[in-house]
C-alpha cells in the first residue's frame, strides 16, 4: 500500500490540446478516491498518467517515497482494471487470474495459493475451469478483479469498470468493489462519469471539469458546500435548481438578509447567514440561489406552516416513484444564464423557470395548477454570478 501525490501534473498533446492542468492531489494509504466529472474532463488521462499509459508533460506524480514520472508502468507496482475487462478468451478463470503472476515466474504452488484465495473473495470458485464467454458481465469483472488482486499492488486504478454492465448488476458490483477494497485497504482511484458511484464509494471524491479539478472532498460536503456552480449541478440527481434573486438587507449591517425570488421573497435564517456573511455585501445585487430538489415540500401536509417559507409553483408533470413524487414544475422567478450547466430539464418553459421538487408520496399538487411549496431555507446555497464561486466567508 502506498501514498500517490500528484503535484502540478499537467498533460498536453503534440497537437497543442491541454488535457489536464496543474493537477494537485494527495492520495492517502489505503484510501478509495474517485475521479469524476463529465465525458472529457482529464479524469481518464489524470489515471492513465499514473499508471504511466501516458507520459507527464509537467509536474511530479509520487507513489510510496518514489518518483515515478520516469518509470515503465510495469514497474510502478500498481493494477489496473479495465472498462473492458481485458480477459484472455481463450484462457479459464483460473489462468486469466493468475496469468500476471505466471509471467512473473512466481512459483507454481503460490500461484495456485493467491489464485485460490482471490476466487474464494470474489465469489469465483466454482467457475475457476470455466471461459470468460461462459460467464456473466458481473462474473467477468469479478475475474478482472481477481488478476488485479492477486499482483498484491500498492494501488489499484479502475478506469469505469462498471460502465459496461446493466443498471441492477452496477448496483450490487459497487457494493462489492467498496467493500472489496475496504477489506484488502488498497489505495485506490477509481474513475467514473456516474456521480451516483462517486457518492456512494469514494472516501473522497475530486471533480474534475475540462481539465481543471473543481474540488475534493468527502461526498457529503461535496453535497452540502460545494465551491463553485459546477460542483453544485454536477453532484446530486435530480440536480440542483438554480435561480436569480435579489439581496435585500434590512438596516444597519446586522439586519436580516432576505432574497427576492420573483413574487416570492425568503428571510435567510441567522444560523445561514452565519455560514456565508459575505452575502450582504450583494445588497441590492442579484445572486444564484441555489435549492436541492429535497429541501421543497407540499405546504398542505406540513402541520404548522405559521414560520414556514413558501413559494407558489404551476405543476407540468408529477412522477410518482412509490416512496416520493418528483415533481417538474415553474417558479416566476428569473433563471441565471448559467442554469444550462447540466441542464437535465424536461421542459423548455414558455413562461417561468423550471424546477425540480422531490416531495412526500402523499403530496396532492395537481399537473396544471398552482402548489404552495415550502422550502428549506436553512439549507439555501448562494453563488456570485460573475465568479460563479460559493458565496461565503
Amino acid at each position: 500500500m502506498a501514498t500517490v501525490v500528484l503535484d502540478g501534473v499537467n498533460k498536453v498533446y503534440e497537437n497543442g490540446f491541454h488535457a489536464v492542468h496543474d493537477l494537485d492531489l494527495d492520495i492517502k494509504d489505503g484510501e478509495f478516491l474517485v475521479l469524476v466529472g463529465p465525458s472529457g474532463c482529464g479524469k481518464s488521462t489524470a489515471l492513465r498518467m499514473i499508471a504511466g499509459l501516458e507520459s507527464i508533460s509537467s509536474g511530479t506524480l509520487q507513489i510510496g517515497d518514489r518518483v515515478v514520472n520516469d518509470v515503465h508502468p510495469k514497474d510502478r507496482d500498481i493494477a489496473f482494471v479495465f472498462q473492458n475487462y481485458a480477459l484472455y478468451p481463450h484462457m479459464t478463470v483460473r489462468d486469466n487470474i493468475g496469468f500476471a503472476l505466471k509471467l512473473r515466474r512466481t512459483p507454481k504452488d503460490e500461484i495456485e495459493k493467491r489464485v485460490n484465495d482471490a476466487a474464494r473473495l470474489l465469489e469465483l470458485t466454482e467457475y475457476l475451469d470455466r471461459k470468460p464467454g461462459q460467464l456473466s458481465g458481473g462474473q467477468r469483472q469479478r475475474v478482472a478483479m481477481g488478476r488485479a488482486i492477486v499482483r498484491r499492488p500498492q494501488v489499484f486504478l479502475m478506469d469505469e469498470p462498471l460502465s459496461n454492465l446493466d443498471a441492477k448488476l452496477r448496483v450490487q458490483m459497487r457494493a462489492e468493489i467498496s467493500r472489496l477494497q475496504h477489506s484488502l485497504g488498497v489505495t485506490t482511484v477509481y474513475v467514473t462519469h456516474d456521480q451516483i458511484e462517486a457518492m456512494t464509494m469514494g472516501d473522497r471524491v475530486a471533480v474534475l471539469s475540462a481539465g481543471y479539478l473543481q474540488q475534493v472532498d468527502t461526498p457529503q460536503n461535496l453535497y452540502d458546500r460545494p465551491d463553485n456552480l459546477f460542483v453544485a449541478t454536477f453532484m446530486g440527481s435530480p440536480q440542483m435548481n438554480l435561480l436569480l434573486g435579489t439581496v435585500r438587507v434590512d438596516g444597519d449591517a446586522g439586519g436580516g438578509v432576505s432574497i427576492d425570488l420573483g413574487s416570492s421573497s425568503l428571510a435567510v435564517p441567522a444560523a445561514r447567514l452565519a455560514d456565508s456573511p459575505r452575502l450582504r455585501a450583494f445588497d441590492g445585487r442579484d445572486v444564484i440561489v441555489g435549492i436541492r430538489p429535497e429541501e421543497f415540500e407540499d405546504a398542505s401536509l406540513v402541520d404548522d406552516t405559521s414560520n414556514a417559507q413558501t413559494v407558489t409553483v404551476n405543476v407540468l408533470l408529477r412522477e410518482g416513484l412509490g416512496a416520493e413524487v418528483v415533481v417538474h414544475a415553474t417558479i416566476d422567478a428569473r433563471a441565471p444564464s448559467v442554469s444550462s450547466l447540466h441542464d437535465e430539464g424536461v421542459f423548455a418553459a414558455e413562461s417561468g423557470t423550471p424546477i425540480v421538487a422531490r416531495l412526500d408520496a402523499r403530496t396532492q399538487v395537481q399537473l396544471d395548477e398552482p402548489a404552495v411549496l415550502t422550502v428549506g431555507v436553512d439549507r439555501l446555497h448562494f453563488f456570485d454570478p460573475e465568479s460563479g464561486l460559493a458565496i461565503r466567508e
